[in-house]
């Protein structure tokens, strides 16, 4: 099976306090936002799955037969089914925090380790990621 991405192995000890809180402030938004607890979780959806297409090498561009094929080898992918219950969890931990901050630190941490988990990105890399995907689900709604 082929992936575009190599999966990392998580590390203990890489994801200080410092570095979740600077992922909060990028997704901060403004008022009239949903809780930072449901943008996190639905910025965490939108983004593993994302990074779970480009893995398995699903693109726009091609064929009804080659995306569904591709789409079967995802759905049958035990680390995919983990993701896709892992962004169930998150979505409903944020639908009961409401607005508490605490578990949305919780929420985003999870996010991060996830995407540390699929990709090689560094924190810089990941904040910038950060950044774009949440003007991305914030303009899906």
């Amino acid at each position: 099976m082929r992936r575009d991405l190599e999966l990392t192995p998580f590390q203990w000890g890489q994801n200080t306090p410092s570095k979740t809180d600077g992922a909060l402030e990028v997704l901060a938004g403004g008022a009239h936002e949903r809780p930072l607890a449901a943008l996190l979780a639905a910025y965490g959806k939108h983004t593993l799955h994302s990074v779970l297409l480009a893995a398995f090498g699903i693109e726009a561009t091609m064929t009804r037969d080659e995306t569904g094929q591709r789409v079967a080898e995802l759905n049958g992918d035990p680390m995919a089914r983990i993701v896709f219950l892992l962004t169930d969890s998150l979505h409903h931990e944020a639908v009961l925090a409401g607005d508490d901050l605490v578990t949305a630190k919780r929420i985003g941490k999870s996010i991060l380790l996830a995407i540390h988990a699929f990709t090689d990105a560094d924190n810089p890399d990941a904040l910038t990621l950060l950044r774009a995907l949440r003007s991305q689900v914030l303009q899906a709604g």
